[in-house]
């Protein structure tokens, strides 16, 4: 594939919204670019599909060994291990399936020299296929094992293999299997078996083959003494030589423009993500500011409302003290009256002011405890509760007081309770009293005032 135009068409119609589709859109777009030679971008794409996965399964794993073959092309051998661990915690109860990353870790082994490692897992995943009878994994396998020991120069046991391996593969895919077979004949000193076999593998294709089958061929006629066509193979390696290395150029600057374009795509990001915090960060400044701006907009406010309550009340106590001064001229119901008057009047600005306070918020608290709530409440929580009420109400108590001198401090204050409507089972936690003495209680205070003021404070 050259180009990655229409994969791109299903990864904008997906989206970063985690899913399989998104996930899979994510994966063949990194399969393009890693068919294009472009290792770098495949690598963010598969990454990217990785965190697009939502759970795990057989699809995943894939991404994961298609990553760690990526790895393996960088020399990130490592890296390339963790992902084909990753890919086998997935699919490890899974025999149809785990040879593959067993298969992976063995050839990073390999690839690092370290020849025991790598046949260890070679077989285990040669177990696995015996196991669920795999028979197109087999001479695959048997190629690796052949691998092994020709590494090891046990050549007459990678002999075996690489038979087993040639009489299973179909006839258009021997061309390795040619080629180690030619390698294996040529460390036994069978020097016309692997002439033979190294003119059967012939992939032009394969330059990096090419120059091994080359390199081959000119080793078995220098030890058949054939120095004219040992010389004609080292000219034509030479020849291959330096086209894979001006291949290997050619590669690395590939690889250093799309470093340099992964790069650029990373910085683009980053400025992105960096013009998405900077908004976030001046929106949650703008609101925490309008936020501090309304609460001292509403505390200003409310101060005002307070300050105008207190000298509303202000006045209304001087009205009293007029009407005192005015006793003289008028009948003793007549004064009575106008205190009344200017109670009611005192009432609603105390209980106004009340409630601005933290004590009118625990009476609302206590009205809706339920009785065992009632019953945990502290003493001094019903006293703080207690004196802010009587220093809120003064006023009203001083009031009631003068309509009827004989009224108690506690009569006084089961009257504001009551002004105030509180439940009864509220008045009798407040008072510390029983529902029998502030029956009596409500009783006398009835024969002390006069009846319309009793209707007016007990409205039942």
């Amino acid at each position: 594939m050259d180009d990655d135009s229409l994969i791109k068409v299903a990864v904008d119609y997906y989206g970063k919204k985690k899913s399989l589709r998104a996930a899979q859109a994510h994966y063949y777009w990194g399969a393009a670019y890693r068919d294009m030679g472009r290792i770098p971008f495949a690598v963010d794409k598969y990454l990217d599909a990785i965190q697009l996965m939502p759970g795990e399964n057989e699809f995943l794993a894939m991404i994961y060994d298609n990553l760690a073959e990526c790895y393996e092309d960088e020399d990130l051998y490592d890296v390339a291990i963790e992902s084909y661990r990753k890919s086998y915690q997935i699919v490890c109860r899974d025999k149809k399936s785990i040879s593959y990353p067993l298969r992976g870790i063995a050839h990073v082994f390999l690839l690092q020299h370290q020849l025991d490692s790598a046949l260890c897992y070679f077989q285990k995943a040669y177990d696995c296929v015996l196991a669920i009878q795999d028979s197109s994994m087999l001479p695959l396998l048997y190629n690796d094992f052949s691998t092994i020991y020709l590494e090891k120069k046990e050549y007459v046991r990678a002999d075996e293999y690489v038979s087993k391996a040639i009489s299973m593969m179909p006839s258009d895919n021997l061309s390795g299997a040619y080629h180690l077979k030619g390698m294996i004949m040529l460390g036994l000193n069978r020097l016309d078996s692997a002439r033979y076999f190294f003119n059967k593998y012939k992939d032009e294709q394969d330059i990096y083959g090419e120059a091994v089958r080359y390199n081959g061929l000119r080793e078995v006629e220098k030890r058949l003494g054939n120095w004219e066509a040992a010389m004609q193979y080292a000219d034509a390696y030479m020849v291959v030589y330096d086209s894979i290395q001006k291949l290997s150029d050619r590669q690395k600057l590939d690889e250093l423009m799309d470093n340099h374009e992964l790069e650029e795509h990373k910085r683009m990001v980053s400025q992105q993500e960096r013009a998405v915090i900077g908004y976030l960060v001046g929106t949650v400044f703008f609101l925490v500011l309008a936020g501090i701006f309304f609460f001292m907009w509403n505390d200003r406010r409310r101060k005002k409302r307070y300050i105008a309550l207190q000298r509303e009340l202000m006045q209304k106590r001087v009205d009293t003290m007029e009407l005192r001064e005015e006793k003289a001229l008028e009948s003793e119901d007549e004064r009575i009256n106008k205190l009344v008057e200017l109670g009611e009047h005192q009432l609603k600005l105390c209980m106004s002011m009340f409630e601005e306070t933290e004590c009118y918020k625990k009476l609302q608290e206590m009205e809706k405890a339920t009785p065992k709530q009632l019953l945990s409440m502290s003493s001094a929580f019903r006293m703080e509760i207690n004196v802010a009420i009587r220093e809120a109400f003064i006023d009203v108590m001083a009031n009631l007081e003068k309509c009827c001198p004989a009224l108690t401090n506690d009569d006084l204050f089961y009257c504001v309770l009551s002004l105030m409507h509180c439940s009864n089972r509220v008045i009798i936690e407040l008072m510390n009293v029983s529902s029998d003495a502030l029956k009596m209680r409500k009783s006398r205070i009835k024969g002390k005032l006069r009846e319309d003021i009793f209707k007016y404070i007990y409205l039942d």
